[in-house]
């Protein structure tokens, strides 16, 4: 992609996917698979989708009211970074999970999902 050029904005399901893959490989997370099964019909631009970063962390308490399920919290974190960086071409896992991280938690995750980034690697 060229300077100036934007590529085209991710729907509400495509964000939440994609950060879905990034977060849960394996597709084992329950969490994460109420993520995915919350939004999976939602077409909407991320831009158009009113107060989307709420919208996805009160989906993702509701599904995970003690919030003790990183990989979920980390899926609102990416998909909320996915959406405000569609231009970068290459989503790589670890550049997605540490700038997920500093964007949602303000460089302070709580400490389960700290030790979550930690065994995936991200330091």
């Amino acid at each position: 992609m060229r300077p100036g050029e934007r590529g085209p904005i991710p729907t509400v399901s495509e964000a939440v996917r994609e950060a879905a893959a990034i977060c849960d490989p394996e597709g084992g997370d329950a969490g994460v698979r109420g993520l995915i099964d919350a939004f999976e019909d939602d077409d909407r631009p991320v831009t158009a989708a009113d107060d989307f970063e709420e919208t996805l962390a009160s989906t993702e308490r509701g599904i995970d009211p003690d919030q003790d399920t990183p990989a979920a919290q980390m899926t609102v974190a990416a998909a909320i970074w996915l959406s405000s960086n569609p231009d970068q071409e290459h989503h790589h896992r670890e550049h997605v999970l540490r700038e997920a991280s500093r964007l949602y938690f303000h460089g302070e995750p709580p400490p389960d999902v700290a030790d979550w980034l930690r065994d995936a690697g991200i330091g």
